[in-house]
């Protein structure tokens, strides 16, 4: 009997330390910028934005590092801030928007390199290829939000790739293979 009652204590302690599911919180995209620029030519350093993405991250609250982070958008979607230059990055010399109209970039592990910073390594899809990425993220505050009933995340995150492996090559290296990436976001929790 002493026996079955340790079992059973000892089940419902596992129960009580095992993390509970995934809490999926949403981009707020009016506090969400992603950006990415470049060298050109040496004379200056251009970037551009998407202005739509859907996606978030799947987090979990006991374990960051556990977490799933979550992009997708629309080719068209990356705004350069000029409408020539525009129709240029979507032509087939650069994304090729008609071939390969979406992107994607989905985390494979997250670890923990500070008391609120993190690296992120993920595949990002662009251009019908799918190559690895890895992001130093930084968690700049959590809690509910002063001004709305809902509870928040805040992170920022950068990175930088070589746009080659993804066959976008055009006139590298003359117009930089280095792409910078920077992030920054708001999460918003579902609500109750």
């Amino acid at each position: 009997m002493a026996r079955l009652l340790t079992l059973a204590a000892a089940s419902l302690l596992m129960v009580g330390t095992a993390s509970a599911a995934p809490v999926k919180y949403s981009f707020d995209q009016s506090h969400t910028v992603v950006s990415f620029g470049w060298n050109h030519l040496g004379f200056s350093n251009p970037s551009a934005r998407l202005t739509d993405f859907t996606g978030g991250v799947a987090i979990d609250e006991s374990d960051l590092t556990q977490s799933i982070v979550q992009l997708d958008f629309r080719v068209v979607d990356i705004d350069p801030g000029h409408g020539e230059f525009f129709k240029h990055l979507m032509s087939e010399d650069f994304f090729n928007a008609k071939q390969y109209p979406t992107g994607k970039f989905i985390s494979t592990a997250i670890t923990k390199t500070g008391d609120n910073s993190f690296k992120v390594v993920g595949d990002l899809t662009l251009h019908g290829q799918t190559h690895p990425v890895t992001l130093d993220a930084t968690l700049n505050k959590q809690g509910k939000h002063p001004f709305a009933d809902k509870y928040v995340m805040g992170f920022d995150a950068s990175g930088t790739l070589k746009r080659s492996q993804w066959g976008l090559d055009k006139y590298v290296p003359a117009v930089s293979d280095e792409i910078t990436l920077e992030i920054t976001t708001e999460l918003t929790k579902p609500a109750k």
